[in-house]
């Protein structure tokens, strides 16, 4: 239990870092873009701790956290290619940020749909969002030849998107999970009386 506790912990400061950084590309288009890449990568490691974390939990359903060491491993890598870079390019940033926010995307969908037959009743609010999340990504991916500025502002957008989805589906998916337990600990009590 203190294990999901703190993949959720991590996943809430890793959802609220991506916003942070979101805000400063759209606030801040002139700031050094290395310094905001070696930030980027350093969330992202973050990130990658909190999947590997979630993933090692002792989730009962296999839900809240069933892609994570897979994603984990690919978030790690995408962090230290984020952090080595010396001159990164505008493009190469939009490119590494559109790919992640777009696999991640998709294994949120898939977690809707698990979610569904699971029975949580809003499940395709884990859909929307992460199908959002695609669409913005894929809008940073196939528009590269944009003005700089405005690549720099999808990266904002992006991921600002993509850490307002984790931290609805941290807060959703882990009270939906609390509670199912609490109704199954509930039905074990009357079935004693």
């Amino acid at each position: 239990m203190k294990t999901i506790f703190c993949a959720k912990g991590l996943y809430i400061a890793c959802g609220v870092l991506l916003c942070a950084i979101g805000i400063l590309f759209l606030v801040c288009p002139d700031t050094m873009l290395r310094i905001l890449c070696v930030i980027l990568g350093a969330i992202m490691l973050l990130f990658a701790g909190a999947k590997i974390v979630g993933y090692l939990s002792k989730d009962p359903y296999g839900l809240a956290f069933q892609f994570d060491l897979a994603m984990g491993i690919f978030v790690a890598v995408l962090g230290i290619a984020f952090i080595l870079h010396r001159e990164p390019t505008v493009a190469a940033v939009a490119s590494k940020v559109g790919l992640f926010v777009l696999i991640d995307a998709a294994f949120k969908a898939q977690t809707a749909i698990d979610a569904k037959k699971f029975g949580m009743r809003a499940w395709w609010l884990i859909l929307v969002a992460s199908l959002l999340a695609a669409a913005t990504s894929i809008v940073l991916l196939f528009f590269q030849e944009e003005p700089v500025r405005v690549l720099r502002i999808l990266i904002g957008v992006v991921l600002i998107v993509d850490g307002a989805q984790n931290l609805y589906n941290t807060f959703y998916t882990v009270r939906v999970l609390r509670d199912l337990r609490k109704e199954r600990f509930v039905s074990v009590l009357e079935d004693k009386k």
